[in-house]
């Protein structure tokens, strides 16, 4: 998919603002090449897109924690999904939207393949089940190039196009993937693939945005 990838490594747990504030941090600091990050939660918080009701969330999941995203989407859960995003500063030449979402879901379709989990690329989305929440619908039902396996979605994501570029954030759930399906997943993306530490200047950079910005009430219920 890419000529060349960063695969940034962050092996540590982070809260769920500061996991926000890095994407937007790595982000920022520019490049010719795509970055690739998968990542953990050290609670298990409840991510919003940008336009979703945080009232609305916050009625259903009143005991955890809710952040919101800056890419779009509905609401999902973590801490026991395989998230990551994957970012494209403007130098990178990022592709459309759907070609990007259908690019990284294709890649993700055959990693799953390829550690015997038969992953499919969905042509037609799907309907929730009778009685679904529509706010909690997220992996209730499929969308045109989402990821199922055995007709249940497994993979879904989220872009926003900035400036700066272009941030696309995915979950893998409802599903377990292997320790290594990350690495696997970054060679599937490019066959150069160079990996990198996530810097302290990074990190000191996100926990400012996160401060100021993914931490506050004022962005989280602004909607």
């Amino acid at each position: 998919m890419f000529r060349r990838l960063t695969w940034v490594i962050d092996e540590t747990p982070h809260r769920a603002a500061l996991n926000m504030a890095i994407d937007e941090a790595l982000l920022m600091g520019g490049g010719d090449c795509p970055l690739f990050r998968a990542y953990q939660w050290l609670r298990h918080p409840v991510s919003i897109g940008y336009f979703s009701s945080w009232e609305r969330t916050n009625a259903l999941y009143p005991d955890r924690e809710i952040v919101r995203r800056w890419t779009g989407g509905g609401v999902v859960e973590h801490g026991a999904d395989f998230t990551y995003s994957l970012l494209l500063p403007s130098d990178a030449g990022p592709p459309p939207n759907r070609d990007l979402y259908r690019g990284m879901h294709a890649a993700i379709a055959r990693t799953l393949t390829a550690t015997g989990c038969a992953g499919a690329v969905v042509v037609t989305g799907s309907e929730a089940p009778p009685g679904t929440d529509p706010v909690a619908a997220c992996f209730a039902k499929s969308v045109e190039n989402d990821v199922e396996v055995d007709g249940v979605k497994v993979a879904g994501a989220a872009i926003r196009r900035l400036r700066t570029g272009v941030i696309l954030q995915g979950s893998i759930q409802q599903i377990s993937v292997e320790s290594g399906f990350a690495a696997q997943l970054a060679h599937t993306l490019s066959l150069a693939v160079e990996k990198r530490m996530l810097s302290t200047v990074t990190t000191s950079l996100a926990e400012r945005i996160a401060n100021v910005k993914y931490g506050t009430e004022s962005w989280t219920r602004r909607y």
